[in-house]
């Protein structure tokens, strides 16, 4: 299976095309690709589960950045405490079946 991305950059001579064929990507590289294709789509609401699994520290940190400068709402699930604690502006717990708001 190919997953094809088309991406206006703004120019309109200029399209990116990207070709991947999705069952050689590594567990990053599939992030990766999905994060790409986040980017370039227009949403109000952003819903990750676990975003820095499978990822370098370099993409962890352009995430970062990503979700930062997002004017959505982004909603996420992480173990990553650092990565919680640098951008998320309210944290919630599961803790025996109930939802505690940390912050």
């Amino acid at each position: 299976m190919k997953l094809i991305f088309y991406y206006q950059t703004g120019m309109p001579s200029i399209t990116l095309i990207i070709k991947i064929t999705l069952n050689k990507l590594s567990g990053g590289e599939a992030t990766r690709v999905a994060m790409a294709e986040m980017f370039v789509k227009a949403s109000n609401v952003l819903i990750l589960d676990e975003p820095t699994n499978f990822i370098d520290v370099f993409t962890i940190e352009a995430l970062e950045s990503f979700i930062q400068k997002y004017p959505g709402t982004v909603i996420f699930t992480s173990h990553d405490k650092e990565f919680v604690n640098r951008v998320a502006d309210q944290v919630y717990q599961i803790d025996e079946e109930k939802l505690i708001h940390l912050r």
